[in-house]
């Protein structure tokens, strides 16, 4: 098999490392800016190199390809998606939000051959440098449907299988209010305790539990402005009811009244154990 790879970073590079792993004899082709492709990790993973600004060497990358995985920020996925669509014979991404990559693929005549993809895998740093082989091992790929024929939706559901993740269907518009509330408001929420323990030089005071709430507090702001901006608004609504939950526990407690901070904890507590 050959894969074409555009965006080598954490993502990119842990694809390429897994389909090296686990798939004999595939061969990868790194698509990035050159100062990315001159980094040792970059050329360790993958057997050819192209300079994402030599277009026409990129387009003979992508026609040569068995598939082409388009893993960079989502504005960047969709400046190269019609390119891609135009050239490679299947087409999976990995961007994080899903609608407005879907959207700019709808006026292509080959929409047919593209699988939207979102792998709920990632690590403390990004890069190539941080990429792992088994990164996806066991962890949930979102895989949408939308305009894709049936024989290329089989396609990129086995390729992700082969990477040792678990395929998970559905819509765009789905996928976008899920992740809304599963992903984008826990970066917010984390980053807002880490300005407020600051605000309180509360730190001598931070234990496992603010650790574990703010892992994700270092995310890169320049990757998240894509995000926030493709899922405004469903981050929006999220962010909302979750606000409406809290002032309510926040109004009962100024009233010294800790039912509904407990019947919040207890609800909680009794779907994670339902959750095994």
């Amino acid at each position: 098999m050959k894969l074409c790879v555009v965006g080598f970073g954490l993502i990119g590079g842990s694809i390429a490392a897994a389909s090296r792993a686990r798939r004999p004899g595939a061969r990868v082709v790194a698509v990035d800016a050159s100062a990315v492709l001159a980094s040792a990790s970059v050329r360790a993973l993958s057997d050819e190199r192209v300079d994402a600004s030599d277009g026409p060497a990129v387009e003979r990358a992508l026609a040569a390809a068995d598939l082409a995985v388009l893993a960079a920020p989502v504005s960047a996925i969709e400046a190269e998606l019609g390119r891609a669509l135009a050239h490679a014979r299947l087409v999976t991404d990995c961007g994080s939000t899903k609608r407005a990559i879907v959207a700019s693929a709808e006026s292509s005549v080959r929409r047919g051959r593209f699988v939207p993809g979102h792998p709920l895998a990632g690590g403390p740093s990004g890069g190539a440098d941080a990429a792992r082989a088994d990164l996806f091992e066991g962890q949930r790929w979102i895989l949408c449907p939308e305009a894709a024929d049936a024989d290329a939706f089989a396609r990129v559901e086995a390729f992700v299988r082969a990477l040792g993740a678990t395929p998970v269907t559905m819509s765009a518009a789905e996928h976008d209010r899920a992740v809304a509330l599963t992903s984008h408001v826990p970066q917010l929420l984390a980053s807002a305790l880490v300005v407020l323990s600051e605000r309180r030089r509360a730190g001598a005071a931070e234990g496992p539990g603010f650790a574990g709430a703010t892992r994700v507090a270092g995310g890169n702001p320049a990757v998240w402005r894509d995000i926030l901006v493709t899922n405004a608004d469903e981050i929006a609504s999220a962010l909302a009811e979750l606000g409406a939950e809290l002032s309510r526990v926040a109004g009962d407690l100024s009233r010294a009244d800790p039912n509904a901070a407990l019947a919040l904890i207890e609800s909680a507590r009794a779907a994670q154990r339902s959750r095994g």
